[in-house]
């Protein structure tokens, strides 16, 4: 049995989307590829080299983590090929626009002259978001509001009509929306393109010193992916419930129903070159990275199990 130790951060960074290694090691996958997973967490979390899994693995306290291949990027920008993104978790963007009223028919033009929201004020999804505003030429007609802090202050808000829109990831979203205070308006993961949103990260060192075992953690990782596919969201929460012991089941439901809709969970373990490629001009556009440094997809990728 080989062991891998997996520190996810705080307990902020262990989200729904997030739930592949949780079914993995719910169905036993990890136990039949003979690999045991440790899960570890740390003080501080947040997907930057400053957050708490990212140096645990670079200090070797950890063999892994999971967060944005982003922050491989700006680390490789910055220190070299240190890290590697070996197996995919989240295609797409998870965040969501919610309101007051349901909208079923709304087209992004409808923000225009709106006031949304940014209930998360996390960096790289604010920056992508003004970035598909950008894109849509709606850059000066939408007032972007900056969140309180205090998420259930700013839901109330958008409910009682201070704002119009909420924006935030469906795995803070879905409680509201559950208790019928908010409705789910759109999930900007089509209109954002399929991106490597997330992805599990090592040194690539220890890649290549416990290759055999994590090539057996992606192949674990690659039959959830099929598993959640082929079932629907009240099975895949039955499966995962119990790592989120104070999350409410009906949100669970509806927030992974979301995310099995709109395409937020990675097909498979594999991280598509074209797909790196569309995000590292994205998170160039927004200027998270460096445009006079390109990041090479061959170093900062490998596709450990995908065999």
């Amino acid at each position: 049995m080989q062991t891998l130790i997996f520190n996810q951060g705080d307990a902020s960074e262990s989200r729904i989307y997030y739930c592949a290694h949780y079914l993995a090691h719910s169905l036993g996958l990890f136990a039949a590829q003979q690999l045991q997973v440790i899960f570890t967490t740390s003080e501080s979390g947040g997907h930057t080299v400053q957050g708490g899994q990212v140096p645990a693995v670079l200090n070797r306290d950890a063999d892994l983590t999971l967060g944005g291949p982003m922050v491989v990027m700006k680390h490789f920008q910055q220190h070299g090929a240190e890290l590697q993104c070996f197996c995919a978790s989240v295609a797409a963007n998870p965040w969501f626009l919610a309101a007051a009223q349901a909208q079923p028919d709304f087209q992004l033009s409808d923000l225009r002259g709106k006031r949304v929201l940014d209930v998360g004020n996390v960096g790289t999804a604010t920056l992508t978001f003004r970035w598909l505003l950008a894109r849509h030429g709606l850059q000066d007609d939408v007032e972007l509001i900056a969140g309180s802090g205090d998420q259930a202050r700013d839901f109330t808000a958008v409910a009682q009509g201070a704002a119009d829109y909420a924006l935030h990831a469906m795995h803070m979203l879905a409680p509201a929306i559950a208790a019928g205070q908010l409705h789910s308006i759109s999930s900007l993961a089509s209109v954002c393109g399929h991106v490597p949103w997330s992805a599990y990260i090592a040194r690539t060192d220890v890649l290549q010193e416990k290759a055999t075992a994590f090539a057996a953690f992606s192949r674990a990782i690659a039959q959830a992916l099929t598993w959640i596919a082929n079932h629907d969201a009240t099975a895949l929460a039955q499966q995962v419930q119990a790592f989120y012991p104070d999350y409410p089941r009906e949100a669970l439901v509806r927030g992974l129903a979301a995310y099995q809709q709109a395409g937020v969970f990675a097909p498979d373990c594999v991280i598509p070159r074209a797909e790196f490629a569309h995000f590292s001009q994205l998170l160039t556009a927004i200027g998270w990275l460096d445009s006079s440094q390109p990041v090479p997809y061959a170093a900062l990728v490998t596709q450990a199990g995908a065999e």
